[in-house]
């Protein structure tokens, strides 16, 4: 049974920006991630605004020297605030006027001063998993892009149809796999494509590891078996959901999740 939820579709506005390392002969990987932690502990502390953040290194996809950031907003507002007010919250942070020059003296040698804002999209709150465990080991988080037919193609199909086929799936099979430690879908907002043909979403997962993320086919089937052990009901699910997706998908990146730097 496809049961409606009431709560709102979307909410939260998630913001992607790349930023670039440089070479620095006098420093090391080490003296960065000890910076960046610093940094990264002290400002997620004080930014208010700031809902959750993800800092995303180098992995299989990429350059080593981009660095991604996934910040996440109450609104795009919040996101205005918080980057008006980043020189308070330094002075803030670190009151020393010389100890607060020394910092930022030795931890922007390794920052090239460009930066490229990738996106802005919308999140479906009601389908978000948090991993709200502590955790020091870092973790990897795939992006991948998929797409959704218009409702005009899809027979009989209606948006409240959709989402409440998507928010099944999610809860019956997302929120029970153990591997799957966060995920997050983003719609269009700033970003992307909307009306006139396929609608594509994104969808950011975090694994625990490189083999949990190779294996989340095989794991999601296992769970996917659990939640609906009838063959036939299970057939009759997915021939539902499958009716609004457009088939294929495309990666889009595999990072390795800075934990330390993020904020859950």
């Amino acid at each position: 049974m496809i049961v409606q939820k009431k709560d709102h579709l979307q909410g939260d506005q998630v913001t992607t920006s790349m930023y670039y390392l440089k070479s620095n002969p006098d420093g090391s990987w080490d003296e960065l991630y000890e910076l960046m932690e610093d940094e990264f502990t002290k400002m997620n502390q004080l930014d208010k605004e700031l809902v959750s953040l993800m800092v995303l290194g180098h992995s299989l996809t990429g350059s080593l020297n981009e660095v991604v950031q996934v910040a996440e907003w109450k609104s795009i507002a919040d996101a205005d605030k918080s980057t008006v007010n980043t020189g308070a919250m330094r002075r803030k942070a670190r009151p020393n006027d010389e100890k607060r020059s020394a910092f930022y003296n030795k931890y922007n040698k390794y920052w090239s001063t460009k930066h490229s804002d990738l996106a802005v999209r919308e999140l479906v709150t009601r389908r978000v998993k948090r991993n709200n465990k502590r955790t020091t080991e870092n973790t990897v988080v795939t992006v991948q892009e998929f797409y959704m037919k218009p409702l005009g193609q899809v027979e009989g199909g209606t948006a409240q149809e959709r989402e409440a086929l998507f928010d099944e799936y999610h809860d019956k099979v997302i929120m029970r796999n153990d591997k799957i430690l966060s995920r997050k879908e983003l719609r269009h907002y700033w970003s992307g494509s909307l009306g006139g043909d396929t609608a594509p979403f994104v969808i950011i997962t975090e694994f625990a590891n490189t083999d949990d993320m190779i294996n989340r086919t095989p794991d999601n089937q296992e769970v996917i078996r659990k939640a609906w052990p009838n063959e036939d009901d299970r057939r009759e699910f997915f021939e539902k959901r499958n009716k609004y997706l457009a088939w294929g998908h495309r990666d889009i990146a595999i990072h390795n999740n800075l934990v330390k730097m993020n904020k859950r």
